[in-house]
């Protein structure tokens, strides 16, 4: 087993976040422990079913050991929770929301208190409110008017800053509202000033009918959401163009594309889908909830004869088909919400998982392949589609042995009417970056023998903290964000009396890479404060060789259709959706967010998050100018936790 050793960052933000804690709220375990930990209660799943070859006990060692060599990495409630008194592994969560205040089991009130228990166990949950009846409506019963959704938005978003205040993690949620409600454009300018429903990301659910209306420049019809009838006519394009001017002023509202969502719904029988998690990337039914892993793709590389990199494809099916059994054990593992028992009914009736990946740009430094160019997108998906036909080759032997899951009847899996198709490629797979032959035929036949073990398998989350302490440049399916950085942190912070801490970074692979061109320390040590000066990019900087200079790309360096398509490229093969930012340059102008908007639902996107860089005040992620003497002093230790 390879030995992993973590960086001053990595131990420290793992240890602070997901070990357990003493009486004093010290922390008690070493990273290796709280791995160890993970790996026996998820094993420990093994026992409700017939052995299938290994014991729990062999299991468990095979858990540990790909968590320990960072080859996939659990999202953090299933480290931060398992074994504990709570028990509650999932990070995602969606809750519905009926126009009643307190009478029904959905009703506005009830709905508030479950989400308030779901949070104190660290979920995050969404929301969609379009259901509420729109501001000024009629109330029959009362003969008052209603007060509308986005009320009821700020009252939720009050009740979670009440309980963030006492302690633990930060409330997390997400609200949506479909384009077609009353209230759109309250909506649309809720959070038009920082700092103003903090606890919510504001998405707007999109549907084909608006974004044909306003690329024909139509009239777009808002209803009503109790019957359906016509509330008032809008020109397509003046609605649009407010989602378009708050979203680059600040990056909110989101977008979601629903009905391409409910295309690749995989249960259409059980519900539609209205709503996500708080980063967009799980598209969950009423009462759903998702356990999120993701898979390190920088440690599924290896060197090739002479000097450099390819994916190792063989340890990545291995890897993925492990990953596989380790989440559907969490599905069985998870203790859930014991006030809210209709979470752990949904969850076990699809058996939904979310395996995601982190490191796709760590991996195209490493092979050679420019993030963003029309090479990079065909690697981003010819790794999209390997992962999900063993994702689903996997869930599928474990259908055969432990059974599909109980709400396939019905859905496109059902093995006497699948109606599931088999993805195609965006891009044309031309190129041979070595990938063993997979057959979808095979899958095909196996799938109407067996059924399939989870509804849906694959997604791709923002995976912050996860990548961090696997000493990842690039998060999720991102571009690396700057060559040298800082991220803000809330580890350690409150020692020093501050509600953030700084945190630095310089990309490791790229330092080798010069390195490697035979540039000394010294000299490497004053590039790193030209990329710093330069924003984290090489353009423009002369020192690079020009085949590095190619390579390492930053987010900024990407065109935003660039962004789009490599969005697009691995949508087609992921199930769920993607959780990723298109990030624009500071002097970008608002028909430039449009344009974007339009090309990624007409690439089949599910959702979009722009960010116009310095729209912001508070971010996670800074490029920092000037001195970076600190880079050794401020950087957290387990040892100052």
């Amino acid at each position: 087993m390879k030995i992993t050793k973590l960086n001053k960052n990595a131990a420290a933000i793992m240890v602070n976040r997901y070990s357990l804690r003493d009486e004093s709220g010290h922390p008690v375990e070493s990273p290796a422990e709280i791995l160890m930990r993970t790996s026996r209660v998820v094993a420990e799943a093994e026992n409700n079913y017939r052995s299938s070859g290994d014991t729990a006990m062999e299991v468990r060692e095979k858990f540990f050991e790909m968590l320990y060599e960072m080859r996939f990495v659990p999202n953090g409630r299933t480290m931060a929770n398992a074994g504990t008194k709570y028990g509650q592994l999932a990070n995602c969560f969606v809750l519905p929301v009926e126009d009643d205040l307190g009478k029904g089991t959905d009703s506005i009130f009830s709905v508030l208190r479950k989400a308030i228990l779901t949070l104190q166990t660290g979920g995050g949950v969404g929301f969609s409110f379009g259901r509420i009846r729109p501001k000024d409506a009629t109330i029959s019963t009362t003969k008052g008017k209603a007060t509308g959704a986005v009320s009821f938005i700020k009252v939720y978003d009050t009740a979670f800053w009440v309980i963030g205040q006492g302690g633990g993690r930060r409330s997390a949620a997400m609200a949506v509202l479909p384009v077609w409600h009353p209230d759109i454009l309250e909506f649309i300018r809720c959070k038009a000033t920082e700092g103003q429903i903090t606890n919510f990301n504001i998405s707007v659910g999109l549907t084909d009918e608006f974004m044909k209306a306003v690329k024909n420049n139509d009239d777009f019809t808002l209803r009503h959401p109790e019957n359906g009838e016509m509330y008032r006519m809008i020109p397509a394009r003046e609605l649009f163009a407010e989602i378009v001017k708050y979203a680059h002023k600040n990056g909110e509202p989101g977008v979601l594309f629903l009905d391409e969502a409910n295309r690749s719904n995989p249960v259409p029988h059980l519900y539609k889908l209205e709503a996500t998690n708080p980063c967009g990337e799980q598209f969950l039914g009423p009462y759903e909830n998702c356990c999120l892993g993701s898979l390190n793709l920088r440690e599924h590389v290896k060197k090739i004869k002479g000097d450099g990199y390819q994916v190792d494809w063989e340890k990545l099916a291995e890897t993925v088909n492990l990953s596989v059994r380790f989440l559907d054990n969490v599905v069985d593992a998870n203790k859930y919400v014991s006030a809210v028992p209709e979470i752990e009914e949904a969850a076990h009736k699809v058996r939904r998982i979310g395996l995601s990946v982190m490191g796709l740009s760590d991996m195209m430094y490493m092979t050679g392949v420019r993030y963003g160019s029309t090479k990079g997108q065909e690697l981003a998906s010819q790794i999209m589609e390997f992962i999900r036909y063993h994702s689903m080759m996997a869930s599928i032997e474990l259908a055969h042995v432990r059974g599909p899951f109980p709400g396939i009847n019905g859905s496109i899996y059902d093995p006497q009417n699948v109606v599931w198709t088999i993805p195609k490629p965006l891009v044309a797979h031309k190129s041979d970056f070595g990938r063993p032959e997979i057959s979808w035929k095979k899958l095909l036949v196996e799938l109407k023998k067996y059924g399939i073990r989870n509804g849906a398998q694959t997604t791709v989350a923002p995976t912050g903290s996860i990548a961090t302490i696997s000493g990842l440049e690039g998060y999720g399916c991102e571009p690396v964000f700057a060559l040298s950085y800082t991220r803000h942190t809330r580890e350690g912070a409150e020692k020093e009396g501050k509600e953030w801490r700084e945190m630095y970074y310089e990309s490791s692979l790229f330092e080798m890479a010069m390195k490697k061109a035979g540039m000394p320390k010294s000299e490497r040590n004053k590039l790193f404060e030209k990329v710093r000066e330069n924003g984290g990019s090489l353009k423009g900087i002369k020192d690079v060789p020009k085949e590095i200079a190619e390579v390492y790309v930053v987010s900024s360096d990407l065109s935003v259709e660039e962004h789009v398509r490599m969005q697009a490229v691995m949508q087609k093969w992921i199930d769920n959706s993607i959780s990723k930012t298109v990030n624009f340059p500071p002097e970008a102008k608002p028909e430039d967010v449009a344009k974007a908007y339009q090309l990624g639902w007409e690439l089949g996107l599910k959702g979009m998050t722009v960010y116009v860089e310095g729209s912001r005040e508070q971010v996670v992620l800074e490029k920092k100018s000037g001195p970076y003497e600190t880079k050794q002093d401020k950087q957290v230790t387990s040892e100052e936790l």
